[in-house]
């Protein structure tokens, strides 16, 4: 495994797919403190505000520094700045409380000290801040990812490794429903899924797990049927072990590799799904800051506002980037063919 190892941190995809995913996982894992404020904060005096609005580099007094000034919308002139006021921008301030995987505090990375606020991203519809919700917006997707695929795997090693194994009728009766689960585009597989289960966020994931199951499924099916002819199983059946144990200990573990590459990849996918869901109102419910979602809603002031559709979009391009970066990689540092 050291070399694979090796030919994998040295691929210059496989470094540029980790720091992508390096910056997602900090987002996730440091969310509260990165976000200047809640993701559900609305102010509707302040919608549609464009990205860096009110934002100067002098003071009153003309002293350099990052300073914001008030921003509002005026019902019939658009945006307005009042540019007579000015506060400063100050690293780690106090603000709005939060609680984060059991911790409590109202520390924040940046924030302004005054009675102002700071939209790096602009505001949405209702006046929340966008870059706020797109960092909250991270753990939902790879939560999302991450369940979905562990469905996958949960119920599709198993079907694909039992029909190759034994065959017969077993195979026949398994990949007859593997064929009607593939007759469904994936999306419109999980979509049928959403309205059996209903909408949510929780129903989402499942749909878009159970999706992945029959390519999961075909996925192990064929490498068993290739490992289980060779000779150190048939030296396994020969010496008597079970039917488990041949299963688990001497087909299983030398298909991981192919089954990691297809995770990888299959991560993305299911991020890509879960965001059409939104789209379409059948995944997360408002106001969740899931990016499908917000992807959804900015769609209908693309005119007026673009930045609010632009920014999530582009978030679910980078998460989406980074797991096709590493899974191709992977396929690369693992293919035995590879020098």
């Amino acid at each position: 495994m050291t070399r694979p190892w090796r030919r994998f941190r040295r691929n210059r995809l496989a470094q540029a797919g980790m720091f992508l995913l390096g910056l997602y996982l900090l987002g996730a894992l440091f969310v509260p403190l990165l976000a200047p404020y809640s993701p559900y904060t609305q102010d509707l005096r302040s919608t549609y505000v464009p990205p860096l609005a009110g934002l100067s580099l002098r003071g009153p007094g003309g002293e350099l520094g990052l300073y914001v000034s008030p921003v509002f919308r005026h019902p019939l002139e658009g945006v307005r700045v009042d540019w007579e006021e000015k506060y400063p921008v100050r690293l780690w301030v106090r603000g709005e409380e939060w609680r984060w995987l059991g911790i409590s505090g109202n520390r924040h990375l940046f924030g302004v000290d005054g009675p102002v606020r700071l939209y790096l991203l602009g505001t949405d519809e209702q006046g929340r801040d966008l870059l706020s919700r797109i960092l909250y917006g991270i753990p939902i997707s790879l939560t999302i990812g991450l369940v979905a695929v562990g469905i996958g795997l949960i119920l599709g090693v198993p079907l694909g490794a039992l029909s190759a194994y034994f065959g017969g009728r077993v195979d026949l009766l398994i990949q007859r429903l593997v064929d009607v689960m593939l007759a469904f585009p994936g999306i419109l597989l999980a979509i049928v899924l959403v309205a059996i289960l209903g909408p949510g966020l929780e129903n989402a994931m499942i749909a878009v797990g159970i999706a992945a199951v029959p390519i999961y499924a075909r996925l192990v099916r064929g490498l068993v049927l290739s490992l289980k002819a060779l000779d150190y199983v048939e030296a396994a059946r020969a010496l008597g072990a079970s039917h488990t144990r041949v299963l688990l200990r001497h087909i299983l573990p030398n298909a991981l590799g192919p089954i990691l590459i297809q995770s990888s990849l299959q991560m993305a996918i299911a991020i890509l799904f879960a965001a059409g869901l939104g789209f379409l109102g059948l995944g997360a419910r408002p106001p969740e800051p899931e990016w499908g979602l917000m992807l959804a809603r900015g769609r209908e002031y693309l005119a007026v506002a673009p930045h609010v559709a632009t920014f999530p979009g582009l978030a679910i391009v980078g998460l989406v980037l980074a797991f096709n970066l590493m899974g191709d990689a992977l396929r690369d540092a693992l293919d035995p063919r590879s020098r």
